[in-house]
């Protein structure tokens, strides 16, 4: 199902994990409808920058400061180590491919579905190497972050990887736009038609913001959304991170020793034996979490909009 606001609203979630430079791109047109098939077009072609250069100026300086603020605010070894222990997984579970597609311990798996898992496994692995691997994943590259640059490259390439995870999901790319027609428009204001391409009809409120034009809902929330996560973030104090250190880097310690564990077996029954046995420490620790109040133990990222 195609739904407009799914490609302007990615662009601002993943912005909040992640300052703008915007020259010799595409320009993207005033008219809303050809707006939205410009951006369509370039997603198709896998420019992911134009996500960012469809967001008005003051929305990329909103999420530039979010992103370094926070930059300042978690700790540089724990989130290191974190982002390294999520490439340290794609690289095991490529190593442990045929295992990993084999094993049993959740029961048997339909060869169809094995099958498509096996198609898109290439883009399994390259969608979390490429964040484990992109500017966003060290404290200095959060604190130097730079919204074109980041959707130009790290964008650009999850891009490449949507088309197969798509078809593993079962749903239709998110990023495939069918036809657009104009319903109604102002100034400031419009309405749109969408045609997926299984021919799905649905309509979106658009409205311009500094020469951009967003999903109504979007603009009318940004304003408090943004203040929301600003505040989170700037409530996080030293004090409470050196407080939950020691047991944040307590689990990245295990999980490191669980994919050493899993990545040494040279059988099937090896594999799910070491596998089987991470789910005990791992049970553990969501058991541990729950009984600290739901996970209060340790801050939580703020949640993009």
């Amino acid at each position: 199902m195609y739904n407009a606001s799914k490609i302007l609203s990615s662009a601002t979630a993943l912005s909040l994990l992640l300052l703008t430079a915007c020259g010799g791109k595409p320009a993207i047109p005033d008219a809303p409808d050809a707006a939205m098939e410009t951006i369509a077009q370039e997603l198709a072609a896998g420019n992911g920058g134009i996500l960012w250069q469809a967001m008005p100026a003051s929305y990329q300086a909103d999420v530039a400061g979010i992103v370094q603020l926070a930059g300042t605010k978690v700790d540089a070894e724990v989130y290191d180590q974190g982002f390294g222990l999520l490439g340290r997984l794609a690289e095991v579970a490529d190593k442990q491919k045929e295992f990993i597609l084999n094993t049993q311990l959740a029961g048997p798996q339909p060869a169809e579905q094995v099958a498509k898992i096996e198609a898109a496994w290439p883009s399994i692995i390259g969608f979390v190497q490429t964040i484990a691997g992109s500017s966003i994943a060290s404290v200095e590259g959060l604190q130097a972050f730079n919204g074109q640059a980041f959707f130009d490259t790290t964008v650009s390439d999850l891009i490449g990887y949507a088309e197969d995870l798509s078809e593993l999901s079962g749903e239709e790319n998110p990023l495939k736009l069918g036809a657009v027609k104009l319903l109604e428009s102002t100034d400031t204001t419009a309405k749109l038609e969408f045609t997926s391409h299984d021919g799905e009809v649905e309509t979106e409120e658009f409205t311009k913001v500094e020469n951009r034009w967003v999903p109504t809902e979007m603009a009318t929330e940004w304003t408090t959304q943004m203040a929301d996560t600003r505040g989170q973030l700037e409530a996080i104090t030293p004090e409470e991170m050196a407080q939950n250190k020691p047991q944040i880097m307590g689990v990245i310690t295990m999980m490191q020793g669980v994919l050493t564990q899993i990545e040494a077996a040279e059988t099937q029954e090896q594999f799910d034996q070491a596998l089987q046995g991470a789910m005990m420490p791992i049970m553990g620790l969501i058991m541990m979490q729950q009984g600290m109040g739901g996970g209060q133990g340790a801050p939580a990222m703020p949640v993009a909009p």
